[in-house]
């Protein structure tokens, strides 16, 4: 069988067919990705029209916009979005785009934010006002075109779904709803209360490197013993962490606090103290007091539960080598509440912008090294589970949209073995 993760593939489908046939394995025997997945400007826009137009994209949490007439301007593969909480008190992802001469209804530079509240949404070329939900309410001038209504006319409304408090939009009317796709995933996270919880921290990124470099970056606990060195992995080190199962729709990996910390915590708590910054989330179970847990809700949902808090990354792709990310954190309103909030804010933000400084800095190198003519082929940890099951996820989306190609001696029915570690 030719291998095509031994050659360099610069096609869609001879970059399909590497993917298909490290996935057809297990981690043991597994590779890494061919360096054109993550620099080609061609495989990215088939990544957009086969991956994020047929799934579910998390694009905002309802803590951004909790009052009716709030709304959030955000651009999402091209296309300009809103998300505006109804007076009916419904949250909806709309197009900007203007019915009338498709103009952009609340772009930059002409007074408008990208976040803020409103009693109607006005387009600034021909000043047509338009409902939160979309539908036209006054359009000057239009009473001499025939067969005019207002009532005819609305913003696009994109197909979009509340998952515990998060925001998820899609441009597949078929894809079946997150709540089925993520059910699993569900009763894992639901000890934490998401949906009441609020984002108190917001930092935003735009980085050269390509969407699944951050997410494999994100996912492996491997790389604590490298560029963590000094934050993470003397908090949660590398070799205790270990990853779930195989599951078709996500991937979650555990992160242990190191025994001594984790006894230390237990005796302040005997002392009625507790260890850490934010107060701990109530009524969280005994085994999750002392672990984090990390997510990607395929293709993009990067999403970490720990004992005080949630983090939540908004990844946007831009292009073959370019995203925006957004970093947040949230916390129970408990949190909020506390005498010293300021300074465990204060406390927690540096501690964010501390480790993902680090993420950044590796990953840019990483996207560099893809570039080179010296790129190689790499094996790898059983520390990178996840690296390998995104993988495995992106294989399922290809014979998904039936792109095996057809030379492939893999069997296009192959299915990845399920893999922890």
């Amino acid at each position: 069988m030719v291998s095509y993760l031994k050659s360099k593939p610069t096609s869609i489908e001879d970059i399909n067919a590497a993917i298909l046939e490290s996935a057809s394995t297990d981690l043991e025997h597994a590779v890494t990705l061919p360096a054109s997945a993550y620099t080609s400007e061609e495989y990215f826009q088939y990544e957009m029209e086969t991956i994020f137009k047929q799934e579910w994209i998390c694009i905002a949490h309802r803590s951004q916009i909790p009052k009716p007439g709030d709304y959030l301007c955000i651009d999402v593969l091209g296309e300009p979005i809103i998300v505006v909480h109804g007076k009916d008190k419904n949250i909806r992802v709309m197009s900007r785009v203007c019915p009338n001469r498709a103009m952009d209804i609340m772009p930059t530079g002409f007074g408008y934010d990208e976040r803020g509240k409103a009693k109607r949404l006005m387009c600034p070329y021909h000043s047509w006002t338009f409902e939160l939900n979309g539908q036209l309410k006054g359009a000057p001038a239009m009473q001499k075109t025939a067969n005019f209504s207002v009532k005819d006319c609305s913003l696009y409304e994109f197909r979009s779904e509340l998952w515990n408090g998060f925001v998820f939009m899609t441009f597949n009317a078929d894809v079946e709803p997150v709540a089925t796709q993520l059910a699993d995933l569900a009763e894992k996270v639901a000890p934490w209360p998401m949906a009441d919880m609020d984002i108190v921290v917001e930092m935003e990124w735009d980085l050269d490197i390509n969407w699944k470099n951050m997410i494999e970056n994100w996912m492996e606990p491997y790389h604590h013993m490298g560029i963590h060195v000094s934050t993470l992995q003397p908090l949660m080190p590398a070799t205790g962490c270990w990853t779930e199962p195989y599951h078709p729709h996500f991937t979650r990996a555990h992160l242990p606090y190191r025994d001594s910390l984790i006894q230390s915590m237990k005796e302040a708590e005997a002392r009625g103290e507790y260890d850490g910054t934010f107060p701990e989330i109530p009524d969280l179970p005994e085994d999750y007091k002392y672990i984090w847990s990390v997510h990607v809700g395929y293709p993009g949902y990067m999403m970490l539960t720990g004992p005080n808090c949630v983090l939540w990354y908004r990844l946007v792709p831009i292009s073959a080598e370019k995203i925006h990310l957004v970093t947040t954190i949230l916390v129970t309103k408990e949190a909020q509440e506390h005498p010293d909030f300021a300074e465990h804010l204060a406390a927690e933000t540096q501690g964010l912008k501390d480790f993902h400084s680090e993420d950044i800095e590796v990953c840019t190198a990483v996207q560099r090294g893809f570039n080179s003519i010296a790129f190689q082929h790499g094996r790898m940890s059983y520390l990178e589970a996840p690296v390998f099951q995104i993988q495995c996820y992106l294989a399922d989306r290809i014979r998904a949209t039936g792109n095996v190609p057809t030379h492939l001696n893999i069997p296009p029915t192959a299915t990845p073995q399920e893999v922890s570690a």
